[in-house]
Order: structure tokens, then C-alpha cells, then sequence
């Protein structure tokens, strides 16, 4: 089985033009490329329109933010709609590196039980730095979860174990799915010959009295809400199963609330929001409530 079936499935949110630049790296490897874009402004939107036609994609544009989840299940629907077998998940922020996609789909075919992977993920890069992200691995050593861009899944692992959950709009859409896939028994498999450069938020790096660094990710305020209810409730879902991950992701979110207080802008409105993701968590409110 080749790349070409393969279709890639890039989410956009006001794009930069150089979100092209992988576009065009992405399109020769795959056989197919969708662009989901979740209400772009007209000028942002452009550059895409023009390109479509040139690098042979096809763009779909939501009215409005629907939210990753739901863009990426718009993507994914439409590449199965097409009857392609794999899909390639990308968010506008990741770079492919040559032959990425011949390398993971080599990983795929060659593992022995390659009807128990769900999800095969590359090497993670920061862009900029060259800090490779490590994965985190269950107690048995095999990847208990990974994010989203890079992400190439079997389209009908989608039947088996469902779409990506709408009711979480953004952040964490990623880890539930892995986690989910993983107590259904499906596993996720690394492709160590294939690299993604990565960036998540607008990363600065921090010291405190020769102690560091300390990473701000200076995500919005509006992602803070989201950031901070989808853990919790993940956490929650999850605590019993995997309590370890939970115990680390609860640490890890009272750390960064703590980073946000020292160092990030517009530090009271993304605290107003984190403490409405809070309460929204602990009486399970879901869905948009906070408009991106």
C-alpha cells in the first residue's frame, strides 16, 4: 500500500501565509489534502482560496469557529467520503519533514498486529529549539497518548471507536481520543524515522531567582477556560483507568496556572477564565460557552 492512500486533514484558524509553505510539502506526499478552515477572515482566507487550485486542495470553510474537534471530524468524514483508507491529521502550526508519511505508513504495515494500532505517531520537534518532546508511556511501555498533529489513523478506526468529541471544542481533544482508543485496547505506535517540527502557543522561556526554565505558552484567555475544563473533566473521566497520567496532568495544570500568574499578559481576565473553566468542570457544563 502507497502514500496515495493517504488524504492529509489541516485545520486552519487565521492562517499565516506561511502555513502554505507546508501545504505545498504536504501535497506531494499524499494523494489527496483537505483544508478545514474554522471562520477565517476574507483576507486571511485569500491566499488559500488562490492556492487551492495550484497545489490541488480541497478547502472547506466553516461560517464560524466550530471548534478543532468538529473541524477535524468535518475532515475526516470528507476523506472517508472519498473512500480514502488512511488519514493524516495536521494543525497549522507543524511542518513536515521529507518522506514523513512514506516513513509511517511503513511503520504501520510492517507491525505484526497492525489490526490493534490506531493511531501512528512521528517524533515531535519544538520548532526553533530542537527540543524533541518526549512521549508518555503507560506502565507497560507502549505510548499512552500523543497530540494531534501527525497523527495518521486508519479511517475505520473512526468506526470502532468513534469521532472525536464535539463537546470539548478545543485542548485536549487529543489526549481523551488516545486515551479512549486505549480502553477500547487499540494501541499507538511510533514512528522513530518520521519528525514533525512543532509549536504549540507562542512559547517564552523564564527564569526565577536561577531557577528555569519555566515555559509560558501564552495561550489566549479564551483558551485558558478551555484548557482548563477539558482537563479536569478528562481527569475525571479517566482517574480510576489511568491514574498515574491524571495525577501528572492535574500537577502539571496547577504548575501552569501558577507560570500564568508570573509571567503571562492579560494574567486577570485569563485567570477569570480559568477559575469559569473550573466550576463549569465541577457542574459539567459543556460545549462552546466561551466564543474562540
Amino acid at each position: 500500500m502507497e502514500a496515495n492512500h493517504v488524504c492529509a486533514v489541516i485545520v486552519t484558524y487565521h492562517p499565516k501565509s506561511d502555513a502554505l509553505e507546508n501545504l505545498a510539502k504536504v501535497r506531494p506526499q499524499v494523494q489527496s489534502l483537505v483544508v478545514v478552515d474554522n471562520g477565517s477572515s476574507t483576507e486571511a482566507l485569500a491566499p488559500f482560496r488562490a492556492a487551492s487550485g495550484d497545489l490541488d486542495f480541497t478547502l472547506i470553510e466553516n461560517a464560524k469557529n466550530l471548534g478543532i474537534a468538529t473541524a477535524l471530524n468535518i475532515g475526516v468524514r470528507w476523506a472517508r467520503s472519498q473512500g480514502y483508507q488512511f488519514v493524516i491529521l495536521f494543525d497549522q502550526d507543524s511542518t513536515v519533514t521529507d518522506g514523513i508519511i512514506d516513513n509511517m505508513l511503513s511503520e504501520y504495515l510492517s507491525h505484526s498486529n497492525r489490526e490493534t494500532i490506531a493511531i501512528v505517531t512521528p517524533v515531535h520537534s519544538e520548532k526553533g529549539r530542537g527540543l524533541t518532546h518526549n512521549q508518555y508511556l503507560d506502565k507497560d511501555g507502549s505510548i499512552l497518548v500523543t497530540i494531534t498533529s501527525g497523527s495518521l489513523m486508519p479511517c475505520q478506526i473512526f468506526d470502532r471507536c468513534g469521532w472525536f468529541e464535539d463537546e470539548l471544542v478545543i485542548d485536549v481533544v487529543d489526549f481523551e481520543y488516545c486515551l479512549r482508543v486505549r480502553s477500547l485496547g487499540f494501541r499507538i505506535l511510533l514512528a522513530g524515522s518520521a519528525t514533525l517540527l512543532h509549536r504549540a502557543g507562542d512559547p517564552q522561556y523564564h527564569y526565577l531567582a536561577g531557577h528555569g526554565p519555566f515555559r509560558a505558552s501564552n495561550h489566549s484567555p479564551q483558551r485558558r477556560y478551555y484548557m482548563t475544563r477539558n482537563r479536569l473533566v478528562i481527569i475525571a473521566r479517566y482517574w480510576k483507568r489511568y491514574p498515574e497520567w491524571c495525577r501528572r496532568k492535574l500537577k502539571f495544570l496547577i504548575k501552569d496556572s501558577i507560570i500564568v500568574c508570573l509571567f503571562e499578559e492579560q494574567r486577570g481576565r485569563k485567570l477569570a477564565n480559568m477559575a469559569r473553566g473550573f466550576l463549569d468542570a465541577m457542574r459539567g457544563r459543556m460545549g462552546m460557552v466561551v466564543n474562540l
